[in-house]
C-alpha cells in the first residue's frame, strides 16, 4: 500500500505537466480558431459594406 502511495505521489507532477501541456496546446488551437473566424467575419463585413448601394439622396435635397 505504501508503494502505491509513493508511486502515485511520484507520478502526480508528471501527470500535471502533461495536462498543462495539453491545456496550453488546446488554448493555442482555440485562439487560432477564434482569430481566423474573426478575420473571416471582418472580411465578409467589409465585402458586404463595399457591395451596398450608395445613398441616392443628394446633399442639396437634405433639409437643414
Amino acid at each position: 500500500m505504501g508503494a502505491i502511495t509513493f508511486y502515485t505521489a511520484y507520478q502526480q507532477p508528471h501527470v500535471r505537466a502533461q495536462l498543462d501541456g495539453m491545456l496550453a496546446t488546446f488554448r493555442e488551437m482555440f485562439d487560432v480558431f477564434v482569430s481566423n473566424r474573426l478575420r473571416r467575419t471582418a472580411a465578409e463585413a467589409e465585402y458586404a459594406r463595399s457591395q451596398r448601394i450608395p445613398d441616392t439622396r443628394s446633399k442639396s435635397s437634405n433639409p437643414q
